[in-house]
């Protein structure tokens, strides 16, 4: 599905700008968190699903409640992972025995 494919690329490229970010020397000063709160706003605007939005909007709590880099990127990588699943988020993983 085209609108789901836009936003699973969006959200891969969020999570490496995230990613960079987190591993960056950059000065705290230098405009990340808002380019990334912009790209937030956007991703959540092309999510297909209320869960997947709801997700995305927890990765945008985390970051303007100042909380790490990886706490961000540890929200995006839920929506991935239920964007994976094609479930709704909070579900229990597979069985490794599956």
């Amino acid at each position: 599905m085209k609108g789901q494919s836009e936003f699973e690329s969006r959200l891969e490229r969020l999570i490496g700008r995230v990613e960079a970010w987190s591993y960056a020397d950059a000065d705290p000063g230098a405009g990340v968190p808002e380019e990334l709160a912009r790209e937030l706003n956007r991703l959540a605007a092309v999510a297909s699903t209320p869960q997947l939005r709801q997700g995305v909007r927890r990765a945008q709590d985390a970051l303007d409640d100042g909380l790490s880099a990886e706490a961000v990127a540890a929200a995006l990588y839920r929506v991935r992972t239920q964007l994976g699943a094609g479930g709704p988020q909070g579900s229990a993983p597979p069985s490794p025995s599956r």
